[in-house]
């Protein structure tokens, strides 16, 4: 635990400390489309830990200012073998902080996920999500991304569908 927390404050006194980004990548009114991989942690214990695909586009307001689509698919097992199957359309506000070739962000949306739990037919749930992240750009267009996203989706059959996303993947901006 005090090997996490050191490494945790070594990367947090590194973001700090990077000098800011000189050249604005994204520029105001640019593009960039990503696609990211990782578990899906439930936030109880109705389901096991599966896994989470997504991709999707961001348009830029600003350089710091995005609008985020996302299209996700989540899998994971249940008692018995079973499990759910979620799929999603999520709408996002994200912010940047960018430093140097790190550019640590914040997002919050909403979204409809399809949910299709075992024993039960499919049904659509409103949700709302929350996260951060943050990149690394390899060049001026392609980055490496990690992000946590907390994902509110509600019960479907009798089961809660909310869970916790980790990614990791990449863009690029157009």
């Amino acid at each position: 635990m005090k090997r996490h927390v050191l490494v945790a404050l070594v990367v947090a006194a590194a973001l700090v400390a990077a000098p800011a980004s000189v050249a604005a990548v994204p520029e105001k009114g640019s593009i960039s489309i990503f696609a990211g991989i990782g578990p899906a942690i439930p936030f109880e214990g109705d389901y096991a830990v599966g896994f989470h695909l997504e991709a999707g586009g961001e348009y830029y307001l600003s350089n710091v200012l995005a609008l985020r689509g996302t299209l996700g698919l989540t899998r994971s097992n249940a008692d018995g073998g079973s499990g759910v199957t979620l799929g999603g359309l999520e709408a996002s506000a994200v912010y940047y902080a960018r430093r140097g070739k790190w550019s640590p962000y914040v997002l919050g949306g909403v979204g409809i996920h399809t949910v299709d739990p075992p024993g039960r037919s499919a049904s659509q749930r409103l949700s709302a999500h929350v996260g951060g992240g943050t990149e690394y750009y390899l060049d001026r267009r392609t980055a490496l991304t990690g992000e946590i996203t907390g994902r509110f989706i509600g019960s479907a059959g009798g089961r809660t569908s909310s869970f916790a996303s980790l990614a990791v993947g990449i863009k690029y901006h157009f």
